[in-house]
């Protein structure tokens, strides 16, 4: 299943923790997005087994005052 993994934060943050989801084998894809009135946001593309595994992964990773919003992405 892919999930698109949505972070908002003061600060750059999807590129800079992309690495740990690289190790683990399943980031497709990472980036930030232009900056907005609320701040930056930023993207992860995995490839997990479930919602749990991706949820899971995405607090093993350190995202102080970050809003965060994971999507299921729907292959065709």
């Amino acid at each position: 299943m892919r999930f698109m993994v949505f972070v908002r934060s003061p600060k750059p943050l999807a590129a800079l923790h992309r690495d740990s989801l690289l190790r683990a084998g399943v980031l497709l894809d990472a980036g930030d997005l232009v900056p907005e009135a609320y701040g930056v946001s930023g993207y992860w593309l995995i490839d997990v087994r479930s919602r749990e595994e991706a949820v899971e992964r995405v607090r093993r990773i350190p995202l102080p005052a970050c809003v965060v919003e994971i999507r299921e992405v729907a292959v065709v």
